[in-house]
């Protein structure tokens, strides 16, 4: 098991390239569809020399090549077949806790599991305790730079768009994309009917058509923010973006995900920095427990 503090895919290149090198069948599951795309194309940029196949929904047509990338479901197609399996996320819905799809991942490798995540469970810490798994912690980002701490801000829910909206104004003056993250996929359409009055901006739930070309369009710089759910949390890497969280101290957002969505922001060598703001009417436990791990990695990575 590998727990890191951003990178993760970059931090597995070299035992992707070992096996390949070998003439062993590599397999990369991770729960999301969006990143499933996501992962496959860096995967073929990285490995031009090789056929990198992405199956999931509307991609399932062809199901074999040097190198798959699937969402975890997908895995029952392929019994004992991975030399290398590396399972990422699985701390998120729907692999934690889930023992049909745990059971899936086990019978589909024949050889080496790694798992990654940036906030593993009691039940994988145990299982480190007792020796059946191996830890390795690595804090430091590939680039080297420090991970982004976030910036806590404390107000009432009702004065967080005004906020948000002069933040926004700044960004504009900047030159500098946002992703702005709330609890519910209401909230993201109503707070969209707001912003696209002042702001070229697009919500992103999991209720949105043409998923696809909305990250395309935003990559673009089409538009200036997205407003977006949890559904974006994980695996979207867009260079020099910064985040901003409305009602962070909302059920939703718990450790893991605080963490997942800081770290979107800082991860190319062009924009190391950046900025993470999370608002919130009083500041959780969970809060405070993201931001305590990350100044612990960087702690860690630079002490």
């Amino acid at each position: 098991m590998t727990r890191e503090g951003a990178g993760k895919t970059e931090l597995v290149m070299e035992v992707i390239k070992q096996f390949l090198n070998a003439g062993k069948k590599v397999g990369f599951a991770i729960s999301r569809r969006q990143v499933v795309l996501e992962i496959a194309t860096r995967m073929k940029e990285a490995f031009p020399m090789i056929e990198v196949i992405a199956v999931c929904e509307g991609y399932s047509d062809i199901c074999d090549g040097d190198l798959i990338v699937c969402t975890m479901h997908q895995l029952y197609r392929y019994y004992q077949t991975f030399d290398l399996l590396i399972m990422d996320e699985v701390d998120a819905f729907p692999y934690r806790g889930n023992e049909v799809l745990q059971a899936i991942a086990q019978h589909a490798c024949r050889g080496v599991m790694v798992y990654l995540t940036a906030t593993p469970d009691e039940s994988m810490l145990k299982d480190v305790e007792d020796g059946k798994l191996a830890l390795v912690e690595l804090f430091e980002r590939p680039h080297g730079y420090p991970l982004i701490e976030p910036e806590i801000r404390t107000c009432a829910n009702r004065m967080q768009l005004f906020y948000l909206i002069a933040f926004l104004y700044q960004q504009r003056k900047a030159g500098i994309q946002t992703l702005v993250f709330v609890p519910t996929i209401r909230m993201a359409n109503e707070l969209h009917k707001k912003l696209c009055l002042l702001f070229r901006c697009k919500a992103f739930t999991s209720q949105s058509e043409d998923k696809e070309k909305i990250v395309d369009d935003f990559h673009k710089k089409k538009y200036e923010c997205l407003i977006t759910t949890t559904i974006l949390e994980r695996g979207i890497t867009i260079k020099g973006i910064y985040i901003i969280i409305l009602q962070a101290d909302h059920v939703v957002f718990n450790e893991a995900s605080l963490t997942q969505i800081i770290g979107r922001v800082g991860r190319s060598i062009e924009m190391p920095s950046g900025k993470g703001i999370f608002l919130c009417e009083r500041v959780t436990r969970d809060i405070e427990r993201c931001k305590h791990a990350i100044q612990h990695m960087n702690k860690e990575s630079f002490s």
